[in-house]
């Protein structure tokens, strides 16, 4: 069912600034345009794994869930348990994708009902902790967490990292919300110990990577230009085996970004002399390592764009909408990071803009533009997501 429909996005009429309206053609049915529409979706926001020991995809199992309820609903109006949380999950990315710059969306309430439904905290790093357990309705015909054999799976190792991560952050922003130089030094050091020992632990997990998984560099990237088009960041340009590992990867980097962040914040305020230079250095790695893959979530043929770098200053064939989707979180946070350097970040709030005006997930363009979002309004974004991942 899955293939490409997608129509391109609409330009003004030549000599205009008026775009022409959104209306369905006199010649196409209600009945054909529904089908078109479903279609068009499972192409854009869906990743069919070809590999589940490395890969869990996106989406990967609802196309199959949508045949299976059809077929029992003809038979004997039969739902599973599962689709209540699956239909609380696109109602939330249906809020995400209809957002825009001057409204956030309401995908914040589908966020709740779907970690009410699984009867967990809403909070993505619980709905971590339900598919690490096993919890039934994230295995239906998906094992995306538990592809392993004997040892831990990639994803899983990487979802442990998450939770590691949430306390010692939460933890040192309460301390620190306050008078820092007020705080005992020594609880302090041991929350610096922790962020350390975390950084470490997902560096080396970076490393022993099979190289399957890791990223292949397949340019050294298009031409210097002053404008940095969207795509076109002077430097490499990687692929990867599908958009959930490269999202695996893009996700821990931007959390060793975060805990180098922190380990520095808390170096500063315990005035303990150690120079952080080379951790300075590991961040501008890991964020070039996430400009080189932005070609790859956002460009529909990394062969054409390539043919074709030096013949635009932006991507001009945009892919599969939820390559945007899954970048839009980590270069969100990157783009408000001030240990990276200004030049990118800018990059990083172009490249959001232009995954809404691109690819339709609107809610990029209000990330754009907003340094500090609630939390619970960012947190309900990356729960939609991530049960994406897991479904």
């Amino acid at each position: 069912m899955a293939q490409k429909c997608s129509l391109p996005v609409r330009e003004p009429i030549p000599g205009t600034n008026l775009v022409p309206e959104d209306v369905l053609p006199k010649e196409v049915s209600m009945e054909r345009m529904q089908k078109l529409a479903l279609q068009a979706f499972f192409y854009d926001y869906s990743i069919c794994t070809v590999t589940q020991s490395m890969s869990g995809g996106f989406l990967g199992g609802l196309e199959a869930m949508v045949r299976k309820y059809l077929a029992k609903r003809i038979q004997a109006h039969y739902a599973s348990d599962s689709e209540p949380f699956a239909i609380a999950i696109l109602l939330g990315l249906y809020q995400i994708i209809v957002a825009n710059a001057s409204s956030p969306g309401h995908h914040t309430a589908h966020a709740k009902g779907a970690a009410a439904i699984l009867q967990i905290e809403n909070n993505p790093l619980y709905l971590i902790q339900a598919s690490l357990t096993s919890h039934p309705l994230l295995l239906d015909g998906n094992q995306s967490c538990h592809s392993t054999t004997g040892k831990y799976s990639t994803d899983r190792q990487m979802y442990e990292f998450l939770i590691r991560l949430d306390p010692i952050w939460k933890r040192t922003e309460d301390l620190l919300a306050g008078s820092p130089f007020a705080v005992d030094s020594d609880v302090l050091l041991l929350l610096k110990i922790e962020a350390v020992k975390l950084n470490d632990d997902i560096s080396l997990w970076q490393k022993s990577q099979n190289e399957e998984i890791k990223a292949v560099t397949i340019d050294s990237g298009p031409p210097p230009n002053l404008t940095h088009g969207v795509g076109y960041w002077p430097g490499r340009v990687d692929m990867y085996i599908d958009l959930y590992v490269a999202t695996l990867w893009n996700v821990s980097r931007i959390v060793r970004c975060l805990l180098i962040t922190l380990i520095t914040r808390l170096s500063g305020i315990l005035c303990d002399g150690v120079n952080h230079d080379a951790d300075r250095l590991e961040v501008s790695n890991l964020v070039e390592d996430m400009l080189a893959s932005i070609p790859y979530h956002l460009s529909e043929d990394l062969q054409v764009f390539l043919r074709e770098r030096h013949e635009h200053t932006e991507i001009t064939n945009p892919g599969r909408s939820v390559g945007g989707l899954l970048l839009m979180h980590p270069i969100y946070l990157a783009a408000y990071l001030d240990i990276i350097p200004s030049d990118r970040r800018l990059y990083f709030k172009k490249c959001l803009v232009w995954i809404a005006q691109r690819m339709g997930v609107g809610q990029a363009a209000f990330l754009a533009q907003a340094p500090q979002v609630d939390n619970q309004y960012f947190a309900g974004g990356c729960l939609i997501v991530l049960a994406g991942l897991l479904l």
